[in-house]
């Protein structure tokens, strides 16, 4: 495991308002909310307008698990789960994450265990309604209009859908096979011009393992480069990480979290692909200031987590232990390479000479530059009228209003499929006249 250094631990954050848009600065806890702190304790609970439990028709429930093994839920469990829940999720489950964030990253600003968080810059675990809601809540509450973030020119589409609503523009850093270009991002910075492009960037995002879509990791050496260059400029960083336990060797590349000697990372993850994507449980690491202002919101739009699912997912995972959830990871991701290393095959006998990728090391996408091609949104769609669908690759680059890329997605995809779908693509590639 890899450890920060400490000794720069002076530099630690100690007030986010400066981060914090008008909004996020306006917000304040729900009273009601706050009352729930007392279900559960001896005092007589006449506060809530909780259903009664009583009346709900399901009363206990018995997990079937992929291993052989039954997973129990009891009355008193259930009559829990099909409650409404705390806005930052249950207790049980953030506790769980909490320790699972402390063995697989051990992030410097965390305190010891039976040490309780004190300062705005101690990291604590909430959970969202899946890792994007955490992703625009991060995003609500610190970019103001007119506010420029800074993004890998080949990024997740959704946050630029996030974005355009509060008035923000990319801007885009340059990325290759090892991910986020370090010295791009330092170019960026350093000549920034505010009277130009207006305020300085205070917040980037990324996703450093298995990118979607480019199936890249961010090493080690750029994480630290990464970090160095967001101290420099006092940048907030989203790690947004739904991949992390799907790479393909191990050890696995220490995270930025557990560089974060500030306070400066707040780390989005999720349990959707190793455990379930229809529970939409996500978590979020980070500063305490910053993500209970977003509880404050989260207590009003939409309030809790689903309790039922969180109970569902806390049951096996207390099951499995965190050295179980974490040898589960390994299991999933030998799956996904088996998988990458069929899809990288399958395009070698159809693509070779019409293509050009490289082979993935993490994740679950194959991103592909069709040669001689402008455009990919064409090919893609003529590609449809044939039998398959895959993703043109301008979507996922906000500088860009064409781009020769797609995304392959082979998570679920049979052999036969891949060879249907390639061999088509082929097809086409070779009816387009040359440029």
């Amino acid at each position: 495991m890899y450890t920060a250094n400490l000794s720069q631990a002076s530099h630690r954050i100690n007030n986010y308002d400066n981060y914090s848009n008008k909004s996020a600065k306006r917000r304040r806890p729900a009273i009601l909310r706050g009352l729930q702190k007392y279900i559960g304790t001896d005092l007589l609970y006449l506060a809530g307008g909780l259903p009664n439990s009583e009346t709900f028709p399901i009363t206990a429930a018995q997990l079937q698990l992929r291993d052989g093994r039954t997973v129990a839920i009891d009355e008193n469990e259930m009559k829990v789960a099909l409650q409404y829940g705390n806005s930052c999720g249950s207790l049980k489950m953030c506790e769980w994450l909490t320790e699972l964030q402390r063995r697989l990253h051990d992030p410097p600003t965390l305190p010891p265990l039976g040490v309780s968080t004190s300062a705005n810059s101690d990291m604590i675990t909430i959970c969202t309604n899946g890792c994007t809601e955490g992703i625009s809540r991060i995003l609500g509450s610190v970019l103001e209009e007119g506010d420029s973030l800074l993004v890998e020119e080949s990024t997740y589409p959704t946050v630029m859908n996030m974005i355009e609503p509060l008035g923000c523009k990319p801007v885009t850093i340059k990325n290759d096979a090892d991910g986020l270009i370090p010295s791009d991002l330092s170019n960026i910075l350093s000549s920034w011009n505010e009277a130009v492009s207006g305020p300085r960037p205070k917040l980037l995002y990324c996703v450093p393992v298995g990118g979607n879509p480019t199936g890249a990791n961010l090493t080690l050496e750029r994480k630290k480069e990464v970090y160095a260059l967001a101290r420099k400029y006092d940048l907030l960083i989203i790690e947004d990480d739904p991949y992390y336990m799907l790479q393909f060797t191990r050890p696995l590349t220490p995270s930025l979290l557990s560089l974060d000697v500030d306070g400066r990372v707040l780390r989005c993850d999720s349990l959707s692909k190793l455990m379930s994507a229809g529970a939409r449980i996500g978590y979020v690491s980070g500063p305490k200031q910053i993500l209970e202002t977003i509880l404050h919101w989260k207590d009003s739009d939409p309030g809790s987590c689903n309790s039922l699912a969180q109970t569902i997912i806390w049951k096996v995972l207390q099951s499995m232990g965190h050295d179980g959830y974490i040898e589960h990871g390994r299991d999933v991701a030998n799956v996904y390479y088996e998988k990458s290393k069929r899809v990288s095959r399958t395009a070698e006998k159809h693509l070779k000479g019409l293509a050009e990728w490289s082979d993935p090391v993490a994740g679950m996408f194959l991103w592909m530059k069709l040669l001689g091609v402008e455009d990919s949104m064409p090919i893609c769609q003529k590609l449809i009228q044939k039998g398959a669908v895959v993703v043109q690759g301008h979507i996922f680059c906000p500088a860009s209003v064409k781009s020769p890329y797609i995304r392959v997605s082979y998570s679920y995809a049979s052999e036969e499929d891949l060879d249907k779908s390639f061999s088509w693509l082929a097809e086409i590639l070779k009816e387009q006249p040359t440029q």
